[in-house]
């Protein structure tokens, strides 16, 4: 550790070569550039911004995979700090920056190996996995393990390497057949999704197997242990019970649920069929006291005795509820799905095309390869689920590509039923009726998880200097400033290895107790401006990316599929859509963020203003200059 290094930090990445079978250490940057970009999502952004041929596609040898830690990942004293987060050329949509992030305990083993990330490139081949301990790094014959689900190759690794309490993220049949979608899972139930899985397998990189024990330097450990008790008080009134787990998930807050290849929205009873007699037991990610992910043993049904491990989040429950499927048949191909490792709203979006040209007689058995598709078949979407993982059949490469080249395929109307934003898709919830959830879901790159909420009134933390709501949740007043300071602070999230789980930006104290978290683990000053203005350089960082590859702010309301801009077809918001009010509610959202709204690049003072002057070239004004000498 120099001394121009703050705390928090390990100091070291590991750079893999997969086509010449080499591994070396770097330095982690100095501080002046960890003070800009922190860690996490920016940090691993920055370095595939800067390395990355724009001419490069997803799964070519030279693609770029940077996995990066933050500051607060495994410091074991505040809630949250157990991300790691993934940038790379997204496969969903061959074109923008491909975001994921994974909690847990692998990105925290880690770290306790002794290094803060690492940068992925070239293709191995034969299929090989990574072991990383404190002793040494090496890449291991992985070709026993090829052709295994997520869940038994988990197990089988830990045992291969002798270490019963390594930490194992591994990618399952559709990662290695190339599925655009395909899934990183880690902890046996989470994972890093929107297709970094896919390039793992273009990689022949079947898994990475770390285990350690060294902590993280702290700056101040009795500040850092005062500060995380405040963040812990926060998030008390986010912490998850039992019951929470008993319901359709998230989008029992507002009401709707996606159905029927978003045709319908109605939340019913028979959803949450038998949940009340399944044994759910709720666990932590690393030293978090949230407990956002959870074990269940089914306890009826078909699948009476089924033992499921699963993250936080609900969106896999939405991509089958969309699929007419009930009850314990939901988490029973929640586990499934996670096994093959396929991202669900990809997989989802694209069955529902499927099933709804099925029903309307677009689609015959013969095309699909003899299956019924059929609302609520847990035979044929299971059976959907493995084709698509191994890419068999024509119904089955489709399906492997995205639901946009699905209902391309089908043709007629079947173009008018996807959803999809920009060639990937939103996450898995229906979230029409929602203006802030839609606008952050139509400004994302189709690749990553959306980074904003709906608060109808500022943070309190930040009441300071946002002096919009409350929000009319019907009218579009004041909802891009929503977007873009929530963006900000999830982005910061992000940047300091923290989960969205464990941030609670409503409750007084949620945002400043993060940054006290921080700045006591690094020695750092920040304050809760520079803290917003850390979300913004990921936020740019991304809209650079993608520009250099031909997307532009227009791609947000035009590169949509249409039904994700249907209002919404029945239950209490019948009726409603952000259509009515775009683009201007987007062009709002850039021009606030310092981008031109229509080609969505940083202006030159925007680019200045946050010290990210080495990309001037690629602002605004230049892309302006070049464009008209063109003509």
């Amino acid at each position: 550790m120099t001394s121009q290094r703050p705390m928090g930090y390990m100091g070291r990445i590991l750079r893999v070569d997969l086509t010449r079978g080499t591994i070396r250490t770097e330095d982690l940057p100095e501080e002046p550039v960890l003070r800009r970009y922190v860690g996490g999502d920016a940090l691993a952004a920055y370095m595939v911004l800067r390395e990355l041929p724009v001419t490069t596609k997803p799964f070519d040898p030279e693609s770029i995979v940077a996995m990066l830690t933050g500051p607060l990942t495994g410091t074991g004293f505040t809630p949250g700090g157990a991300k790691i987060s993934a940038a790379f050329l997204s496969p969903m949509t061959g074109n923008t920056l491909g975001l994921s992030n994974t909690a847990g305990y692998w990105g925290v083993e880690l770290k306790q190996a002794g290094y803060d990330g690492l940068v992925i490139t070239g293709a191995s081949p034969r299929p090989v996995y990574l072991l990383i301990t404190e002793k040494a790094v090496s890449l291991e014959d992985a070709s026993k393990f090829w052709g295994q689900g997520t869940r038994a190759s988990e197990t089988l690794l830990r045992e291969a390497v002798g270490l019963k309490d390594a930490r194992v993220a591994v990618i399952g049949p559709a990662g290695e057949n190339l599925v655009r979608s395909g899934m990183l899972l880690n902890d046996y139930g989470h994972n890093a999704a929107h297709g970094v899985g896919g390039i793992f397998g273009s990689k022949k990189l079947k898994a990475i197997v770390v285990h350690g024990t060294a902590r993280p330097p702290i700056h101040d450990r009795k500040e850092l242990i005062a500060a995380g008790d405040r963040w812990r008080q926060a998030v008390l009134v986010t912490k998850r019970t039992p019951a929470t787990k008993r319901t359709v998930g998230h989008g029992r807050e507002w009401g709707a649920v996606n159905k029927l290849n978003w045709r319908s929205s109605v939340i019913e009873a028979a959803d949450t069929r038998g949940f009340d007699e399944d044994r759910i037991t709720l666990r932590p990610c690393f030293q978090c006291s949230v407990l956002a992910p959870w074990t269940v043993e089914i306890g009826e049904g078909p699948h009476k005795g089924t033992l499921l491990q699963f993250n936080g989040g609900s969106e896999v429950m939405d991509a089958f509820y969309n699929l007419g499927i009930k009850g314990n048949d939901v988490l029973y191909l929640w586990g499934r799905i996670n096994d093959v490792g396929i991202e669900c709203a990809h997989f989802s979006c694209g069955a529902g095309v499927a099933f709804e040209a099925y029903e309307k007689g677009l689609l015959t058995k013969d095309q699909t390869g003899g299956l019924e598709l059929t609302w609520g078949s847990v035979d044929a979407v299971e059976r959907l689920l493995d084709i698509t993982a191994r890419r068999e059949g024509w119904l089955g490469e489709l399906m492997a590509q995205g639901p946009l080249e699905v209902a391309q395929a089908i043709g007629g109307e079947a173009p008018n039923w996807a959803v999809h934003v920009k060639g990937g898709v939103p996450a898995m919830h229906d979230w029409r009726p929602l203006m802030g959830e839609m606008l952050c879901q139509l400004t994302a790159s189709g690749a990553m998880k959306p980074q904003s909420g709906g608060l109808m009134n500022p943070p309190p933390d930040l009441a300071y200097r946002e002096k919009w709501g409350p929000l009319d949740p019907r009218a579009p007043e004041g909802w891009a400033s929503q977007h873009l300071v929530t963006e900000q602070y999830r982005h910061f999230m992000g940047v300091v290895g923290g989960c969205w789980h464990a941030q609670n930006a409503a409750k007084p104290d949620g945002l400043k107790s993060i940054v006290d978290s921080l700045n006591a683990t690094t020695g750092w000053d920040f304050t809760l401006d520079e803290s917003l203005d850390a979300g913004h350089r990921a936020i740019l960082l991304r809209s650079l990316f993608d520009a250099q590859r031909g997307w532009s702010a227009e791609d947000d309301w035009k590169r949509v599929g249409p039904r994700f801009l249907e209002p919404v077809p029945d239950g209490k918001h019948q009726g409603f859509t952000i259509a009515r009010y775009l683009p201007e509610i987007i062009q709002e959202y850039y021009k606030l963020s310092g981008r031109h709204e229509a080609s969505g690049r940083p202006f030159l003072a925007t680019l200045h203003r946050l010290g990210l002057e080495e990309f001037a070239h690629h602002s605004h004004e230049h892309y302006e200059e070049g464009r008209l000498r063109g003509r």
